[in-house]
């Protein structure tokens, strides 16, 4: 049972979206309690009270924003569930916001341990799940466990990541069906 008093959740909330605003609009340099306090009228003796620094609001924006990886439904086959998870993600990275703070995350994780753990945390969270979804293939028969499952879950996803991060392509369900029928196509040979 949540015990978290309603006016501390409604201005973490409050804080952590202006502040996504900010690194969104004008990019991470520019969050400063200072700004926050100045767009979101939030203390900051309150907002140094729940972040001692700067650096910790900026994670836990980065956290706040990033997309949650879930496992698609037991019953779903490989291929079902597979493509329930890459549709998951295409949502996911559809949002403006996340859209914009993943090329500044990947950017800051080289020399900011913390956004680099969060990082880590999400992998851990996309392992747990691509495991799940390869021990489903292996059930029914697709691949035995010589399968990479780090390359192929890279192939799958790596074309979702280039369409958010460059534009060139337009991120969508078509293009995550492409990318699972290749790998499919792959595996009936």
């Amino acid at each position: 049972m949540d015990t978290t008093d309603p006016r501390v959740a409604r201005t973490r909330t409050t804080v952590l979206g202006t502040a996504a605003d900010i690194v969104v609009e004008q990019g991470p340099t520019a969050l400063t309690v200072d700004a926050v306090v100045a767009r979101s009228g939030v203390a900051r003796s309150t907002i140094y009270r729940h972040w001692p620094t700067r650096d910790e609001l900026l994670v836990d924006v980065f956290d706040y924003c990033a997309p949650a990886i879930i496992k698609p439904p037991a019953d779903l086959g490989f291929e079902d569930a597979m493509r329930y998870f890459l549709y998951d993600l295409v949502a996911q990275m559809s949002d403006p916001k996340w859209n914009r703070m993943l090329p500044a995350m990947l950017a800051l994780k080289a020399y900011e341990p913390q956004i680099a753990a969060m990082e880590r945390r999400m992998e851990e969270m996309q392992n747990d799940v691509s495991a799940d979804l390869f021990a489903r293939g292996q059930r029914e028969g697709l691949f035995g466990p010589e399968l990479n499952d780090r390359q192929a879950i890279a192939l799958m996803v790596g074309p979702l990541i280039f369409a958010v991060l460059t534009n060139e392509v337009p991120l969508s369900n078509a293009l995550a069906d492409a990318g699972l029928r290749c790998f499919m196509a792959g595996l009936s040979r």
